[in-house]
């Protein structure tokens, strides 16, 4: 009997990315995506770790069955953002960072190694504003 951990596992085993060229995003979506080196630049530059941020139309299942709207590939030093994140800057920088602490803390969600990187990720942004 497959229950819908099985199932979420197979999904995502079996998952290919829908990944969006640049020159595909539309005006907006460009805009936002363009202000990526400034989001870093609130925590001190693009870390080393990271060499690519792409853009998918279609992502991964979390354990909970809900789609993640973004993803840290360790292997592959990614960082995948679902396109609908470049909706609006809050939604884009917010996935962005949030996936920048797991690539800095080698960490998963729930961790207390991931929630300590996001405290030093928001404390040097909030230096940055005072």
């Amino acid at each position: 009997m497959r229950d819908l951990g099985q199932y979420n596992l197979e999904w995502n085993e079996s998952f290919e990315f829908k990944f969006v060229k640049l020159s595909e995003l539309s005006p907006s979506e460009r805009e936002i995506y363009d202000k990526t080196s400034d989001i870093f630049n609130l925590i001190g530059g693009k870390p080393k770790i990271i060499k690519e941020i792409s853009i998918s139309e279609t992502m991964r299942r979390e354990a909970s069955g809900m789609e993640a709207v973004g993803l840290w590939e360790s292997d592959k030093k990614r960082i995948v953002i679902k396109r609908d994140q470049l909706e609006k800057i809050m939604l884009y920088a917010g996935t962005l960072l949030h996936e920048t602490g797991h690539a800095l803390s080698g960490a998963g969600d729930v961790s207390r190694e991931f929630e300590s990187e996001l405290t030093n990720i928001i404390g040097k942004i909030s230096a940055k504003l005072t």
